[in-house]
């Protein structure tokens, strides 16, 4: 009866550590997963952001274009929408600053300007959109701005 005991026992020990040692893996998995995705994303933000300028360069020398031109100007513009409608479906959307205010959680200030007629942290120009999940309101990557500072 008490070999008995020590074997359940034995067994009860040994099935706690497999089930703590699958949680880890499991964990360890779901961050590899986690830190992929991301890696995958912010690759996918770059092609977007190649898109935005030359979809701004398209607009500056639209007047210019023949046949052949404007046609490879729309199909640029169709593709950058798939990938627009694509980040969308994965809850990946561009921030939006409604008070154009600079917020350290939000943005990466790479300059400042001194502008007497507007406040401190407002922001002037939007070097590199940032974007947000807005499933979970975390920041997949900050906005580069250069920002108001009047001494």
């Amino acid at each position: 009866m008490k070999a008995g005991k020590e074997f359940l026992k034995d067994k009860l020990i040994e099935f706690q550590r497999t089930i703590a040692e699958l949680e880890h893996s499991r964990a360890e998995d779901r961050n590899m997963f986690q830190e992929k995705e991301k890696a995958l994303c912010l690759g996918l933000l770059d092609i977007l952001d190649a898109f935005e300028n030359i979809d701004e360069t398209i607009e500056a020398k639209q007047d210019e274009f023949d046949k052949t031109a404007r046609m490879l100007s729309k199909n640029i513009r169709s593709v950058h929408k798939k990938l627009i409608r694509l980040m969308k479906s994965g809850n990946i959307v561009k921030m939006e600053f409604h008070d154009n205010k600079a917020r350290m959680d939000y943005c990466k200030i790479v300059d400042t300007r001194k502008e007497p007629e507007m406040e401190n942290e407002a922001i002037v120009a939007v070097i590199k959109n940032g974007y947000v999940n807005k499933q979970d309101g975390a920041v997949v990557r900050k906005a580069e701005v250069i920002t108001v500072l009047n001494e």
